[in-house]
């Protein structure tokens, strides 16, 4: 009886290994893989807009440059984008999350660019995150 429920733990254990490996495999490598996810901070269109443009790069991939304003009077630094390529059918196919140097003045602006994207049909820019300075050595 003791060998019987052995081989049962066993096989048990066997088939869940199987059915997590072959879940993995499904999802693909989740720190290459394009994510569905725009943004660490939904919102962010209240406080901010974007205007950006892509040139075409030496080596064949994308150059995305452009400019962050901001419609709220506190400084927002570190703060970094999001730039998604698209292929023909709307699926991302390539992103990169790039620093905005020096952050985002309040009721200001800030230059960005982001290089190396891969080329697509078309582009995608967001805000991925930041971080709001109130007053000095006070973050929120």
């Amino acid at each position: 009886m003791t060998r019987l429920m052995r081989q049962i733990v066993v096989g048990v254990g066997l088939a869940l290994i199987v059915a997590s490996a072959a879940a993995c495999v499904a999802q693909g490598n989740p720190l290459t893989s394009p994510t569905e996810f725009d943004s660490m901070v939904p919102g962010w269109q209240s406080k901010f807009s974007l205007d950006w443009k892509v040139a075409p790069a030496p080596d064949g991939t994308s150059r995305l440059y452009g400019r962050v304003s901001s419609h709220y009077g506190e400084n927002a630094a570190p703060f970094r984008v999001l730039a998604m390529t698209l292929d023909a059918s709307g699926k991302v196919i390539g992103q990169r999350i790039q620093w905005v140097p020096g952050g985002v003045p309040g009721f200001g602006d800030a230059y960005f660019e982001v290089d190396r994207l891969v080329a697509g049909a078309s582009y995608r820019v967001t805000v991925w995150d930041y971080t709001f300075i109130e007053a000095r050595g006070t973050l929120q």
